[in-house]
């Protein structure tokens, strides 16, 4: 007999872990349509072709590349195939891979609007919740199968829709009882700006990619990557000390003015910065706003402003990262179309929310009626009450066996049921129910009008 068990970086999500997800998804959702996003879903396999080279040697490496018995077999022949298959039962057979599952939503989004572009007004504003899967090693807030939920903004430059992601990150947050969250900023040009300062010689997606392990790896680790890569000590030292963390606001900006005033890579990024300052204006917000030079998102599509968002004390990394990018649908034909977005990582919010103890009281999202019954005449008493209790839109279930009474509410309050409804003779002869709050363990005699009004409250 085989043991039952999932792939390492994976999860089932029984009942009562699902209703903690749904409040994290239906929160997310809400915000994400009152910004006037669309809903959109994109298949979990996309063309192997489509997904690489968007997102650096690292991504590449994690792609999970997928191949049918049918495209080996047709490779090597059957009589290959076949010999293979008797003497490595268990092995998978080599060959070039075509399909592989997508990394993220953003390149697959990407395609769509290139593949729809004639069905399509721009701007397009559209969000999409959806799970990816990426072949990393398993750790604690990090796996191979996690859900994002993005919304993303194409066919306009506009820093109105930075803003706008801002303002969603403050709405998100705030619902969700994160009051010391930190969304930290950066340009991708103030990094082609160090670039050139420094005088690398190599790709600035290089350099990126090596600054993103910066929370990984430390300070010491990103230096002997550099140095192995070319780097000297003097210029590692130096870049450091271009590396500044700050609150986002016009005097910080003022001061890097002063910095980089001979370097027009920089003088551009402090452009759109301050731009975004004054769309974002002086309206109170929950979350703490950084101006963070080191912060890169190593993935290589992005061109602007950078996002990502922490939680300080958790001891989790970022839960939300994205970015502007000006040439992701270059690559499907479609030129000159800019977009923005972020995603939002479920999994590690999850993990946070659970850890700190913030859920709100899940019971109250699980308002449902278990009907409890004597025997077979109460019994199909009940399926006609719940019919009447679900034409109000009442989450109903009539226990479905003959048992004991209290078995009925011991199931009702295991399965965290919010109330339960006895039916006996009295209940059938005068139409007045006993309903039972089985949160408080209060209960009230009612009509059956009186008690649908009672919870739908």
């Amino acid at each position: 007999m085989q043991k039952p068990s999932n792939p390492q970086g994976t999860r089932d999500f029984g009942p009562e872990v699902m209703r903690k997800r749904n409040i994290i998804l239906d929160t997310i959702q809400v915000v994400f349509k009152k910004y006037a996003f669309e809903p959109l879903e994109t298949p979990a396999i996309e063309n192997l072709s489509m997904l690489t080279g968007k997102y650096g040697d690292e991504g590449d490496k994690l792609l999970y590349k997928i191949r049918s018995n049918r495209e080996i077999v047709h490779e090597i022949g059957d009589e290959k195939a076949q010999k293979i298959t008797e003497l490595f039962p268990d092995r998978w057979i080599p060959g070039k891979s075509k399909l592989g599952l997508r990394y993220d939503l953003t390149v697959p989004f990407a395609r769509f609007v290139a593949q729809h572009r004639n069905e399509i007004s721009f701007p397009f504003r559209r969000y999409q919740i959806q799970p990816v899967w990426r072949a990393d090693r398993p750790q604690k807030g990090r796996f191979r199968e996690f859900t994002q939920c993005d919304a993303d903004c194409i066919g306009s430059s506009s820093l109105i829709h930075e803003a706008d992601l801002i303002h969603i990150y403050d709405e998100v947050f705030n619902k969700l009882g994160f009051s010391k969250a930190v969304v930290k900023l950066n340009h991708r040009k103030f990094l082609e700006a160090m670039v050139d300062e420094l005088s690398l010689d190599f790709p600035v997606s290089r350099f990126t990619s090596t600054l993103d392990k910066l929370d990984k790896i430390g300070k010491d680790g990103v230096i002997i990557e550099l140095i192995n890569a070319g780097v000297s000590e003097i210029k590692c030292k130096k870049l450091f000390e271009l590396i500044t963390i700050s609150d986002f606001n016009e005097t910080i900006l003022d001061k890097l003015t002063s910095s980089f005033n001979h370097n027009a890579l920089a003088m551009s990024a402090i452009g759109d910065l301050r731009k975004l300052v004054r769309f974002l204006g002086n309206l109170s917000r929950s979350i703490k706003l950084e101006l963070d030079l080191s912060l890169a998102r190593g993935l290589d599509y992005y061109t602007g402003c950078i996002f990502e968002a922490v939680i300080p004390e958790s001891g989790i990394g970022s839960i939300s990262g994205g970015g502007r990018y000006d040439n992701l649908t270059d690559i499907f034909g479609l030129k000159d179309v800019s977009g923005v977005g972020i995603s939002f990582g479920v999994d590690r919010i999850y993990e946070i929310l659970d850890s700190q103890n913030l859920w709100p009281n899940v019971n109250s999202h699980n308002q449902s009626v278990l009907i409890c019954h004597f025997d077979q005449e109460t019994q199909e008493f009940g399926v006609r009450l719940a019919q009447k209790l679900r034409q109000s839109e009442i989450s109903v279930l009539v226990f479905p066996d003959k048992k004991r009474i209290n078995k009925q509410l011991d199931f009702a309050n295991n399965k965290s049921f919010s109330h339960a409804i006895v039916i006996g003779q009295d209940e059938m002869e005068s139409g007045i129910l006993t309903l039972k709050d089985l949160f408080s363990g209060d209960q009230m005699k009612l009509s059956i009008e009186d008690c649908i009004s009672r919870l739908k409250l």
